[in-house]
């Protein structure tokens, strides 16, 4: 069981003494009453486990009410604690210890012993503890590495401003339950970059964006990554604006845009995960020259000047919009840009509107 457990992910260390941990409390805590009245109860934090919390913040400078987000985040994703004290962990900064704790490893007396107070096989509880200790385990990594993540990106962008208020709890015991079932590379970045705006700015990500992410597999990600990158933004306006413009290729429900990977079976995927609004014939009135104001596509910075022949009057433009949920997860991409889209994008505006 141990050397199965001991080759399992990049975190593989951190996240195997925290399984094994609460995989002895499970276990104790189905023994007889005089045994497991005999463990020592202790909510504090071992000095591993703090030490091990410090390192994810280390070097981050924070204002205080997102520096109690932050830990409040780790307690929860990491440690399972509720509410780790900031003066606490702040002192362990100066008493960690070099030599670890020792850990309450589930032995093959366990086992015996658990066996013994439920009248069956030895090996069906072997087997019951391998099992639910890889399951945990899987949970742990899959936490570790979206914590791992999100203060990454705190640290390479940290806030300038405190926010007006700390994290919520219940929102951070369901983005918890999610994160530990998501092994996706590609879900997991979205769930770290949530996390972190969260953390920045408590309310920026509702609910409803969280469960979306829970039935969000590895294909429909990469799907919804290739249609961020074709997406208009013009940031004066906020995402108010942000669409894809479908208009310069076609038609989408006929496969007007299955040159950029987005044919029309991937939209009604990306349609069906509550990322892109159902409606193939929407459109946007527009004046020409809002496109001499500097705007985006993809990650594509342009501007357009007019001439004496572009259009005052606005014009219909046929476009695909994103939900509020598609809105809130493109916001925390690291987009790219279609250079297909671009080019094509850019000889529809010179024609249609006689922008240069």
């Amino acid at each position: 069981m141990y050397e199965i457990i001991a080759t399992q992910g990049k975190r593989t260390d951190k996240a195997t003494i925290h399984t094994l941990n609460v995989m002895g409390n499970k276990i104790r805590g189905d023994m007889s009453q005089e045994e497991s009245s005999k463990e020592p109860q202790n909510s504090e934090l071992s000095s591993v486990e703090a030490e091990d919390i410090l390192s994810y913040i280390d070097g981050i400078p924070l204002p205080p009410a997102i520096k109690k987000s932050l830990w409040k985040s780790l307690g929860r994703l990491i440690t399972g604690l509720v509410d780790v004290p900031v003066a606490y962990l702040e002192a362990k900064v100066q008493k960690i210890k070099s030599e670890a704790d020792g850990l309450s490893l589930v032995t093959s007396e366990a086992a015996k012993s658990a066996s013994k107070e439920f009248g069956v096989d030895r090996e069906l509880v072997n087997r019951s503890v391998n099992f639910f200790g890889a399951k945990l385990l899987r949970e742990q990594i899959n936490r570790e590495s979206i914590m791992e993540q999100a203060t990454e990106d705190l640290k390479n962008d940290p806030p300038k401003e405190d926010s007006k208020e700390e994290i919520d709890e219940d929102w951070l015991e369901m983005f918890s339950r999610i994160a530990e079932t998501k092994s996706s590379k590609d879900v997991q970045l979205f769930l770290s970059k949530i996390l972190a705006g969260e953390i920045r700015k408590p309310g920026s990500f509702g609910a409803k964006t969280i469960q979306t992410l829970s039935t969000l597999d590895q294909r429909t990600a990469q799907q919804f990554m290739k249609f961020c990158n074709v997406s208009f933004e013009l940031p004066q306006l906020g995402n108010s604006m942000t669409c894809v413009i479908s208009e310069p290729f076609g038609n989408p429900a006929s496969n007007g845009l299955q040159t950029l990977g987005l044919s029309y079976d991937v939209l009604t995927q990306l349609q069906d995960a509550g990322l892109v609004k159902h409606d193939f014939t929407s459109y946007r009135t527009l004046p020409p020259l809002m496109f001499s104001m500097p705007h985006v596509i993809g990650t594509t910075k342009l501007s357009f000047k007019p001439t004496a022949l572009t259009p005052r009057e606005t014009v219909r433009i046929k476009v695909l919009n994103f939900t509020s949920v598609g809105l809130e997860l493109s916001q925390v991409l690291h987009k790219s840009s279609n250079p297909v889209y671009v080019e094509k994008y850019s000889t529809w505006i010179k024609d249609k509107f006689k922008l240069e």
